[in-house]
């Protein structure tokens, strides 16, 4: 059986299907928020300045992964994990590159080096689309990419999904941990429809859910 990885690309978009798409400001502020506290989080370093030139080849890295993604080449997109997450969704059989709708696209924006070796970089980006709606939606996420033997590899990412909730952080190297966070937020979702209905949600055996625990 294969399982997606998510909230990721389109599984990103039909988690937040249910809410209202955030502003500029909003996603800007998400977008702050997700670089502070990813770079606690996978790294324990102070953010060291580098040159966009040193930057360049991370960059690059989600560039192919991202693309490989959107084309749905899982193969490709899997290369592009570190060696540690590649044979950890392997062995899980999760997938990398989950259904990216046509009319979905990325923006690479700014890649900052966050480890004193420049072995660690956040890159930040943001996906654009439309719901079903039609209005426009986009979510900020940074990857987490490492510099590895065989180059530069997506090791993680995070991003903003509940305003008033830490932003959601997935280490690919545990996809364990990862699918516990998907099941937290599909119940959270869930949660949060019911009271905006006025109804009281199931409980299930892990309790309310909770926010993601940070290190």
């Amino acid at each position: 059986m294969h399982r997606d990885i998510a909230p990721i690309a389109s599984s990103l978009h039909s988690l937040r299907s249910s809410r209202q798409p955030l502003s500029s400001r909003q996603t800007l502020k998400a977008a702050c928020t997700i670089a502070s506290c990813l770079a606690i989080v996978l790294s324990g370093c102070s953010s060291t300045s580098a040159g966009s030139s040193g930057t360049e080849p991370a960059k690059a890295a989600v560039v192919k992964f991202l693309d490989a993604m959107k084309r749905g080449d899982e193969a490709a997109a899997s290369g592009m994990l570190t060696s540690v997450a590649r044979a950890k969704t392997e062995e899980m059989g999760i997938s990398v590159a989950p259904p990216v709708p046509d009319t979905a696209t990325y923006t690479v924006r700014e890649c900052e080096m966050v480890s004193d070796t420049n072995d660690l970089a956040h890159v930040a980006t943001t996906w654009a689309d439309v719901d079903e709606t039609g209005a426009p939606t986009s979510e900020n996420i940074v990857w987490a990419v490492r510099l590895d033997p065989e180059g530069w590899r997506v090791v993680g990412m995070a991003m903003k999904m509940f305003e008033d909730m830490p932003p959601l952080l997935l280490n690919f190297e545990d996809p364990q941990d990862m699918l516990a966070k998907q099941e937290m937020v599909a119940e959270e979702l869930t949660r949060r429809a019911a009271a905006a209905s006025g109804q009281t949600p199931a409980r299930t055996a892990r309790g309310p859910a909770t926010a993601p625990a940070t290190k």
